[in-house]
C-alpha cells in the first residue's frame, strides 16, 4: 500500500513540475515577444516565410473549405430556424456561430494540422540533429530566431484566416438563404449587419490570439522534449498534437463558459 501511494505521489509530482516547465516556457517566449531587440532583420525574415507558409500557402484549400462548410453549416442554421419558427432570430444565430464559434475553431483545427505538426516535426528534428546547440555556440537566441517568429505567425494567420473565414462563410450562406427563404441580397446584408454586435468581433479575435498561439507554443515544446534518436521524433509530434487538441477544445469550452455567464 506504501508503494502504491509512492508512486501516485511520484507520478503527481512529475506531472505537477512538467505543467510548471510549460508555463515557465511559455512566460520566457512571452517575454521574448514584448521585447523590442528580439524584432531583428533576422527574425523578421524568418517571420515573413513563417507568415506564408501558415497563412498564404493553406489559402486555395481554406477558401475551398470556407465555401463549402459556410453553405452546408448555414443552410442547416436556416433550415432548423425555419423549422421550429426561429426566423426572426435567424441573423442573430448565424453570426453567433459563424463568427462566434464555427470559424476560429475549424481554422484553429486546420492550421493544427497543417502547421502545428510540421513546426513540432521541424523543432524535433532540429534538437536530434543537435542544431539547436550548434545555433547557440555561434550566440544565436535561438528563442528569438526559431520560436517568437512562428508564434507570432500563428497568431497573425489565426487571426486573419479565421475573420476571413467568417467573411466568405457569412457571404457563402446567402446562397442557401436566396434559394431557402427568398431572401434578396439586400435584405440579407441588413440582417446580418443588424445581428452582428462588438463583442462578436472581440470574441474572434480573442479566440484566435488564444488559438494561434498554442499552436505554436505546444508544438515547440514538444518538439524540445525530444529525445537524441531519430525514433523520439514521431513520438513528440505525437504527444504535441493530442495535448495540442485538448488545448483547443479547453479553449473552446472556456470560452463558451464564460459567453454563458
Amino acid at each position: 500500500m506504501k508503494a502504491f501511494f509512492e508512486s501516485i505521489a511520484d507520478v503527481t509530482l512529475r506531472f505537477l513540475g512538467s505543467i510548471g516547465d510549460v508555463f515557465h516556457f511559455i512566460g520566457v517566449c512571452f517575454w521574448h515577444m514584448l521585447l523590442p531587440s528580439s524584432y531583428n532583420p533576422a527574425m523578421i525574415m524568418v517571420l515573413i516565410k513563417q507568415i506564408y507558409f501558415t497563412a498564404v500557402g493553406i489559402l486555395p484549400l481554406f477558401l475551398a473549405m470556407s465555401v463549402i462548410f459556410g453553405t452546408i453549416i448555414i443552410g442547416v442554421i436556416v433550415s432548423l430556424s425555419a423549422q421550429y419558427g426561429l426566423q426572426d432570430r435567424i441573423g442573430r444565430i448565424i453570426v453567433a456561430f459563424s463568427v462566434d464559434e464555427f470559424a476560429p475553431f475549424f481554422t484553429a483545427l486546420l492550421i493544427a494540422l497543417r502547421s502545428s505538426s510540421a513546426v513540432n516535426t521541424e523543432i524535433a528534428t532540429m534538437k536530434v540533429n543537435n542544431e539547436l546547440n550548434t545555433l547557440k555556440e555561434y550566440r544565436i537566441d535561438i528563442i528569438d530566431y526559431l520560436f517568437v517568429p512562428r508564434i507570432l505567425s500563428g497568431i497573425v494567420s489565426m487571426v486573419s484566416l479565421s475573420i476571413l473565414f467568417a467573411i466568405i462563410m457569412l457571404a457563402s450562406g446567402y446562397l442557401f438563404v436566396h434559394f431557402y427563404l427568398g431572401m434578396d441580397l439586400h435584405s440579407y446584408k441588413l440582417l446580418l449587419l443588424h445581428a452582428i454586435e462588438l463583442q462578436d468581433i472581440l470574441i474572434l479575435v480573442l479566440k484566435g490570439v488564444a488559438f494561434g498561439f498554442v499552436t505554436m507554443v505546444i508544438p515547440i515544446y514538444s518538439g524540445l522534449q525530444a529525445f537524441n534518436s531519430y525514433t523520439a521524433i514521431p513520438i513528440a509530434v505525437l504527444n504535441g498534437m493530442v495535448k495540442l487538441f485538448i488545448a483547443l477544445f479547453v479553449i473552446e469550452v472556456t470560452s463558451l463558459l464564460l459567453q454563458s455567464l
